[in-house]
């Protein structure tokens, strides 16, 4: 019995796990499939950033105090809403490593 339970809460945290590739799918429209483009003609390329820079990035997008214009940190708040503060480390690595 101890063992069904132990399999059946495991298999609903894989359920409830961060989706890193389903979320950047979304940003990867404007900053391109391995993060090469220049979003807008006014973003850096998020390829040619360290993951700590896209960390501090990502929960400064989060927290509202990005320096990105108002209109822009709407659209990407809003793209970003089911990442959570837990998520913002493991999401700028999976940013750093595309290839």
């Amino acid at each position: 019995m101890r063992k069904i339970v132990a399999v059946l809460v495991l298999s609903s945290l894989s359920l409830l796990a961060f989706d890193n590739e389903k979320i950047y799918k979304e940003c990867s429209m404007c900053h391109g499939k391995n993060g090469d483009k220049t979003a807008l003609n006014s973003s850096p390329q998020l390829s040619s950033l360290s993951e700590e820079e896209l960390t501090v990035k990502l929960k400064r997008i989060l927290d509202g105090t990005s320096e990105i214009s108002k209109k822009y940190l709407s659209l990407h708040k809003m793209k970003l809403k089911s990442v959570s503060e837990d998520d913002v480390a493991g999401f700028a690595s999976h940013i750093h490593n595309l290839k």
